[in-house]
């Protein structure tokens, strides 16, 4: 498979690079300049980092647009709810926890929980899954920058390559402004794909990346809250000190509302 997307980015560019004397016009010359800076990106890469690493990208950046703002409002509310439940039931009512759970961390936590096992165990695991998903992510942001710099450098080769075949056209001034209009194309796709596609996506994820590890401290002292069932306001102080500011003023706004029913009551 490898072998099969390098040879066809080579026979590509070499294509290009043997036809770009000739004028093209509309959708042909837009092609061929996209078809060269993406080629010659995706040939790049490929020789940059390993197959494996480049089938990844397209899931890591789909779970990066899918995954939901973590709600620290209301999983402060489910964490009260699920340790009253768990003081009260036992074990079992964590299972039922654990289904209800949106944050796959906090649903892989309470069924440790619930399987009985011992923080450092539970801790260990939450911390080995979010360092294999963070590791994911930092080797995509590492690929999309690097395609952020191959695409401009092959848009300008593009040209180059171009500029290079208007000059036997000086004979003819009528040819040469639309040659080098179609040699400049490749410039601008490959400015326009770095600034426009690579570096947002490795923007997302490293933005996503921070806000994970805000919420990975949440998460943890969440779930060392319900392994120890504390009590409901020692959750709210603990959990309260993690929140980013904007989240503890939304929460501390919707308790003083007088229909909100506080749940700091001791089980």
């Amino acid at each position: 498979m490898r072998l099969i997307v390098f040879l066809t980015c080579f026979i590509g560019i070499i294509f290009f690079s043997s036809t770009i004397g000739e004028i093209y016009y509309g959708i042909a010359s837009n092609l061929l300049s996209i078809c060269f800076v993406l080629g010659g990106t995706l040939l790049a890469t490929l020789i940059s980092f390993p197959l494996e690493k480049i089938k990844r990208i397209n899931d890591i950046v789909q779970k990066a647009f899918r995954a939901k703002k973590f709600d620290y409002v209301e999983n402060t509310r489910l964490v009260i709810r699920i340790v009253r439940e768990y003081k009260r039931r036992g074990f079992k009512s964590l299972e039922a926890a654990s289904r209800e759970a949106r944050n796959w961390y906090l649903e892989l936590g309470l069924q440790l929980i619930a399987d009985k096992c011992e923080w450092a165990q539970i801790k260990a695991t939450i911390e080995k899954e979010f360092v294999f998903d963070n590791m994911e992510s930092d080797s995509t942001q590492r690929i999309l920058h690097s395609m952020s710099k191959y695409a401009p450098a092959f848009g300008l080769a593009g040209t180059i390559i171009g500029l290079m075949r208007v000059f036997p056209q000086l004979s003819q001034p009528e040819n040469i402004g639309s040659a080098i209009s179609l040699a400049l194309l490749t410039t601008l796709y490959g400015v326009l794909l770095s600034n426009l596609v690579f570096l947002p996506l490795a923007h997302k994820l490293r933005d996503n990346v921070a806000d994970d590890e805000i919420a990975y401290r949440y998460i943890t002292e969440a779930l060392k809250c319900i392994h120890e069932q504390e009590y409901s306001i020692i959750i709210e102080q603990r959990l309260s000190a993690l929140m980013p500011k904007h989240e503890l003023m939304r929460y501390n706004a919707e308790k003083a509302d007088p229909t909100h029913i506080r749940m700091a009551e001791n089980s």
